[in-house]
């Protein structure tokens, strides 16, 4: 008896360490990875907290080879992006505290006209978080400069290096430093040159600077620009991300499809709402509005800090295992702290441009959610997940034209160049139903100094 009761009990053991182990996995070990980009199958692997460097990465690239035209890419969290990865380890190069640090600002409209790569932020970048974020412990930057919008990296004019500029625009405040290493200036011209476009985003950007637009090099736009001819493009589609609209069983299609937010989908149960669905266990709440927006909402709560990189990766590692029906790409576009609250917010891009959500979309998702994407944490757990439910997609047979001349159209237009402070080509997501898919032609974004912007049609 007493061999049986020990068998027993050697048994139970490797099942409770097994438990546990198979417990630490899906919580805290082993995630599925890719970045904001990645597809929901084939996701490689990756540890959690690997997910913190991400913060650092910029909401999108602009690119230039010294032809006077640029190319601009978004969702640039790309790790196996080529211009991603140079900047990177020039970054690292450059704050290692190994490099002087160069005392003046540059003529923004010389390094215009040579090999450039710039990271543009959605936000101003908090020094000691970008810092943390790479795992980067020098000073460098400490005390310099305390938030940046962007990092400019330009080749020294002899090739033997590359100088890095962080600038914070609002304040017009630099700080540069030279990297003395002649091959990533080399390899910085040849990305520029081969690999800095997104593989649909094949419009050009011009300066307003170089075009004598705005004289004021360090106010300069990327304005798009085209041929006598316009641009044709393939307009984008949204679909529904979690039911086939084909299928009469709308509901049952959903539950199906959200169980991957719930331990264990076996006691999942239905909750009574109005103006959607829902499910629920003992400790976490699935909404489905009629807007297409979802929501999941935890009761889980254990008491302990956190710094903000860990929320982060924390919010990027749920995402990564939990909605397996995410298959657009996203930004990272804002952050918010309050008290023992953070926020983060994200915008979807569309092959290399943004996605706008329209006033219209915006009203009817009501105050669910106004980002595409947002996830809130109190007191370093995550309690709430909120998206606009849609796959962004180009479509095979809808073809479009950009038919305005845009520079011309500023030149003339009497916009008051210091105040506009962005002009952005995107995707515009319509007014959607519940059930139906719509289609997203690009438009033009007068973003201002004071906050506001307009959009605008192309045609």
């Amino acid at each position: 008896m007493r061999l049986i009761n020990a068998i027993k009990n050697a048994a139970i053991a490797i099942l409770l360490v097994s438990a546990l182990f198979l417990t630490s996995e899906i919580w805290f070990g082993y995630i599925d990875s890719g970045f904001f980009g990645v597809l929901a199958r084939g996701r490689v692997q990756m540890v959690g907290g690997e997910f913190r460097h991400y913060f650092a990465l910029p909401m999108r690239t602009v690119t230039g080879d010294g032809s006077g035209r640029f190319h601009i890419v978004y969702g640039g969290m790309d790790t196996n992006s080529r211009v991603i990865n140079l900047s990177n380890e020039i970054i690292a190069r450059a704050l290692s505290g190994n490099y002087v640090q160069t005392t003046q600002p540059p003529v923004v409209g010389e390094l215009l006209v040579g090999d450039i790569i710039i990271y543009e932020y959605a936000f101003d970048m908090p020094v000691d978080i970008f810092m943390d974020a790479l795992d980067l412990r020098g000073v460098a930057l400490s005390g310099q400069i305390e938030r940046f919008s962007r990092i400019i990296f330009s080749p020294h004019s002899d090739r033997s290096g590359v100088n890095v500029f962080f600038h914070n625009q609002v304040a017009d405040a630099w700080v540069g430093f030279f990297v003395d290493d002649m091959r990533l200036s080399n390899e910085l011209g040849l990305v520029v040159r081969t690999e800095s476009r997104s593989p649909y985003a094949l419009v050009d950007f011009a300066s307003s600077y170089l075009l004598g637009i705005d004289n004021n090099s360090g106010n300069n736009l990327f304005i798009p620009v085209w041929g006598d001819a316009g641009h044709r493009y393939f307009v984008g589609v949204a679909t529904p991300a979690h039911f086939d609209i084909t299928d009469g069983a709308v509901m049952n299609v959903i539950r199906a499809n959200v169980m991957s937010f719930f331990d264990n989908p076996a006691v999942v149960y239905d909750v009574p709402t109005a103006g959607g669905f829902a499910w629920a266990d003992e400790n976490t709440i699935v909404r489905h509005f009629r807007t297409n927006v979802i929501q999941y909402i935890s009761y889980r709560r254990d008491l302990r800090g956190s710094e903000l990189l860990d929320d982060f990766a924390s919010a990027i590692s749920f995402v990564n295992r939990r909605d397996m029906f995410l298959d657009t790409e996203f930004y990272l576009s804002g952050f918010r702290e309050h008290g023992n609250e953070r926020v983060f917010y994200f915008e979807y891009t569309l092959e290399g441009l943004p996605v706008i959500l329209s006033d219209d979309l915006r009203n009817l998702m009501s105050d669910h959610t106004q980002s595409a994407l947002s996830i809130r944490f109190r007191d370093g757990n995550l309690v709430s997940y909120t998206r606009l439910a849609y796959t962004f997609t180009m479509s095979d047979a809808i073809v479009d034209v950009a038919g305005r001349d845009l520079p011309m159209y500023i030149l003339y237009s009497g916009l008051d160049l210091d105040s506009l402070k962005g002009v952005t080509l995107a995707f515009v997501s319509p007014r959607l139903d519940s059930l139906g898919a719509g289609d997203m032609s690009l438009w033009v974004n007068f973003r201002m100094q004071d906050g506001m912007s307009a959009m605008e049609s192309l045609r």
